[in-house]
């Protein structure tokens, strides 16, 4: 049993219509049943703006209409993810804010704050607006996140990977999964070789597996050769080889004209994973 995780907040966003599936609904309120937490669902909905006065009353009627009905999806949104987690039996509380892009990511960043962890859905798009979420979250809440692909909708915690390379960013996502290390049957500590050249100094797979070995997790240290000179699909392949339940890592950014981007490996498995990813920053 999960222990120590106590609340969670599940972030939806609204852009389309009432079809729109969340997979990270179902998955954190699972995760919440299993570890008795409480769960904080925003479902929220972007407020278009107008970025001039002069527009026609045409052009400001149709705007109007749009955020009605975005926020109408929103607030059904909540209604139903509460109906779901009662029906679960889970404590809940849920909310509909209807903010610009900026409001929203301010309030979904202060709120993350307040909770042991943040699970939202996984988007493929490099440029789209949810894409946006998860960078804010994993970046400037100081809180960990689970980003959850397509069809993960009951969680699971008994074959975990841990994606290991020596830095601070993999040993800060090791430290804040070890409510789940703990509970895991099988945690196994993934080191991909020849890609490139770690320092001399970095600690091992072997280091870390001992570290969370002391911490009671059933651990053993792994090391891979890397496939094609691609990092990603190596963990990929090796997850869907040992039916990992999810992948551990830390979450790598580079500065590219001021803009901050995800590196390689975070951007390859966010675009595409087989399991939920746990990540911290």
């Amino acid at each position: 049993m999960v222990q120590n995780i106590k609340s969670i907040l599940i972030g939806l966003t609204k852009e389309f219509g009432p079809d729109e599936t969340s997979s990270a609904l179902a998955y954190g309120i699972s995760l919440a049943r299993q570890a008795g937490a409480h769960v904080t669902i925003r479902a929220a909905s972007i407020k278009l703006t107008l970025s001039s006065a002069g527009v026609s009353k045409v052009v400001a009627g149709l705007v109007r209409e749009e955020n009605q009905r975005l926020h109408s999806l929103a607030q059904a949104a909540a209604r139903t993810a509460e109906a779901h987690a009662s029906s679960a039996d889970v404590a809940c509380s849920a909310e509909s804010p209807h903010l610009n892009y900026p409001e929203l990511l301010a309030v979904f960043r202060t709120q993350a704050r307040l909770h042991d962890l943040t699970i939202v859905d996984a988007e493929s798009e490099s440029l789209a607006i949810d894409r946006g979420l998860i960078e804010t979250l994993l970046m400037k809440s100081g809180r960990p996140l689970l980003v959850v692909p397509p069809k993960q909708d009951v969680f699971r915690a008994e074959r975990i990977i841990v994606a290991w390379d020596g830095s601070g960013r993999a040993a800060r996502a090791a430290a804040d999964a070890l409510p789940f290390l703990r509970a895991a049957e099988v945690v196994e500590v993934v080191a991909v070789t020849g890609e490139k050249d770690l320092p001399a100094t970095a600690p091992t797979s072997v280091d870390a597996a001992l570290h969370l070995g002391r911490h009671g997790v059933k651990v053993k240290a792994q090391t891979l050769p890397v496939l094609n000179g691609d990092v990603a699909e190596t963990l990929r392949k090796h997850a869907t080889l040992i039916q990992a339940d999810f992948i551990v890592l830390g979450g790598y950014v580079h500065s590219r004209l001021r803009e901050l981007v995800f590196g390689g490996v975070t951007q390859s498995l966010l675009k595409q994973s087989p399991v939920p990813l746990f990540m911290a920053y």
